[in-house]
């Protein structure tokens, strides 16, 4: 019966479902962590009271009747080929970047036996019940630039975890190989304090840098076992002295090996490591994966396009990867060093967004359009720009004004396989604080992602080691307005 299910689910179109079923090859995920604001980008109010608009000023769009904020003057002229959703909401305005890209139906707890496996990891799993072709020597998913919170004195918010599904369903991380070199103060500090350097990456990094498979991937899938431990040293290439030959006898004997413990193979916690073994000697042997992460093979005309930030860089090496035949790549615009960083404009809201979050955030969206488009992958591959919540419509009196945690309304815009172009999704009240036309949740909009990449979030279930059924999510349908 689960078999029967995730074959199904994934890949066999119902009579009744639309035609961009299936439509997206492959998925990349721009994820903006401390949450943009709705006000300041892509839902201006400038018949709002001072102490709500902010400071910017609107512009007209390419999308008649459709204005944004003046620090995206590249993404206005993309705004026809675009679907909008101004009407996200959900009740939880904290970091919950579990509850925008998984099914978990609350708050997120600390416990990790009440999360549900992140939106890529219920898709690598329901391709593999289904039989559904891997390309040799790459895994189905990938995070950049580096775990999630693992470089930021703030809590790891969980979000990105297989849950039941089993550790050889959770996605695989790149590293982050290089150094900033773009000094600024303290993003929520004032006066003196507000001179204190600081090197954050996603300000600016040197012309080497690169990446790399990271160790954490590793080792928290197979920790310190044979091959998998070298690879948590030595990267994804062969053991120094080891040459292809000698390579290639070793694998022959490991699946030697392997036929004479089948039964044995079958206990869960062996079988998961079986099969990222499997994909530890295949991204071996072909190096695809690892030429992929080293954007120094990139032309410099491209790199300087994506900017030598390290979420143009990041996104650059999505596009690499998903050329590689990685099918899902979640990049990370993450907290680097203190606390309220990144998107999380508790002080200087203005300032930050105006001379670096917006600037940056416009070329690198765009540039990744235009390059998707050029290599004819935009219309194969689907690309989301999200965050975990909004922020208040009334601006705080902090330096350089402060918007707070807001969840009753915000922003996401989506582009590529299968999204309508030319087209805005809901809308808010007077002041962009509550979705007052066609509300969408964040599950509604894991359901669209599920649908267009040939998974049906209706039928389909994941099965736990107790063989127990869990639906992909607790609620959520397909917003058919987003659908080309």
């Amino acid at each position: 019966m689960p078999e029967l299910l995730a074959s199904e689910a994934i890949g066999d179109k119902r009579v009744d479902e639309p035609m961009t079923f299936g439509k997206a090859k492959s998925c990349i995920c721009l994820f903006l962590y401390g949450a943009w604001s709705q006000l300041d980008t892509l839902d201006m109010k400038p018949a709002a009271p001072t102490e709500v608009r902010g400071e910017f000023q609107p512009i007209s769009t390419s999308l008649t009747g459709v204005q944004i904020c003046e620090h995206l003057p590249r993404l206005s002229r993309w705004m026809d080929r675009l679907t909008l959703v101004r009407s996200l909401t959900h009740p939880f305005p904290t970091h919950c970047v579990a509850y925008a890209s998984s099914g978990i139906p609350q708050n997120p707890l600390r416990d990790p036996r009440d999360y549900w496996p992140f939106f890529s990891s219920t898709l690598d799993y329901l391709w593999d019940r289904s039989d559904e072709p891997q390309s040799r020597g790459v895994p189905r998913q990938m995070c950049l630039p580096f775990p999630l919170n693992s470089h930021s004195t703030n809590r790891s918010h969980r979000g990105l975890t297989p849950a039941w599904l089993g550790a050889q369903y959770a996605p695989l991380f790149g590293e982050f190989q290089g150094r900033a070199n773009r000094e600024r103060g303290y993003p929520s500090a004032d006066g003196a304090n507000a001179i204190y350097s600081r090197f954050d990456p996603f300000d600016g990094v040197s012309r080497d840098s690169t990446f790399r498979f990271s160790s954490n991937s590793v080792t928290s899938l197979a920790p310190k076992v044979g091959l998998a431990h070298k690879i948590a040293k030595t990267g994804i290439r062969r053991p120094d002295g080891v040459t292809r030959h000698r390579f290639q006898l070793r694998r022959r004997l490991q699946r030697e090996l392997v036929d004479l413990q089948k039964d044995f193979l079958q206990v869960p916690s062996v079988h998961d490591l079986g099969r990222f073994q499997r994909l530890a000697y295949d991204m071996i042997a072909s190096g695809d994966c690892e030429r992929a992460l080293d954007v120094n093979q990139e032309p410099m005309e491209v790199r300087e396009k994506y900017g030598f930030t390290l979420f143009g860089q990041s996104t650059l090496a999505a596009r690499r990867l998903v050329e590689a035949g990685v099918r899902i790549v979640t990049v990370y615009w993450d907290e680097f060093g203190p606390a309220n960083t990144a998107w999380d404009t508790h002080v200087n809201n203005f300032p930050r967004l105006k001379d670096g979050l917006c600037p940056t955030l416009d070329q690198v969206y765009c540039t990744l359009l235009e390059d998707l488009e050029k290599r004819g992958l935009l219309d194969e591959t689907l690309v989301l720009l999200m965050s975990e919540h909004g922020r208040t419509p009334q601006v705080g009196a902090k330096p350089g004004g402060a918007r707070e945690h807001w969840s009753s309304a915000y922003c996401g815009m989506f582009a590529g396989a299968g999204i309508r172009q030319g087209q805005v999704v809901g809308a808010t009240d007077r002041q962009a604080g509550h979705a007052v036309d066609r509300p969408v949740d964040p599950k509604d909009i894991l359901a669209t992602v599920y649908h267009l990449m040939g998974g049906d979030s209706e039928v389909a279930r994941t099965y736990d080691l107790f063989n127990r059924p869990h639906p992909l999510l607790p609620f959520g349908t397909v917003v058919p307005e987003m659908l080309s």
